[in-house]
């Protein structure tokens, strides 16, 4: 009878250590679904921002475009890491205005 209490105390240490693994993975669990709540809203505001300079008509964001050359302009190949050239890099539509816009050139 010694041996199978001690097989029980065996086995109930072991469903103890378990639970508690069950508990972390709980807690884990519970911080993973909200990290990804709040990505999922950060993402959602950022969506917000892109619609609202989809919506930009041509002309303004051409304007603004305008406002980002350097003081200095080179008379050699622009850098690509300044506008005009930055721009035409960031997605299709910015690439269609700055290359469409004459003042930027």
């Amino acid at each position: 009878i010694a041996e199978h209490q001690q097989q029980l105390d065996a086995v109930l240490y072991e469903i103890s250590g378990l639970e508690a693994v069950m508990s972390n993975v709980k807690t884990l669990h519970q911080q993973v679904v909200e990290k990804k709540e709040k990505i999922t809203v950060s993402m959602n505001l950022h969506k917000g921002l892109l619609s609202a300079l989809w919506r930009l008509p041509t002309e303004v964001l051409s304007h603004i475009f305008s406002y980002c050359l350097p003081e200095t302009r080179l008379l050699l190949s622009p850098s690509t890491l300044k506008a005009p050239m930055l721009l035409t890099r960031i997605c299709r539509r910015w690439r269609e205005v700055a290359v469409g816009t004459p003042e930027l050139w």
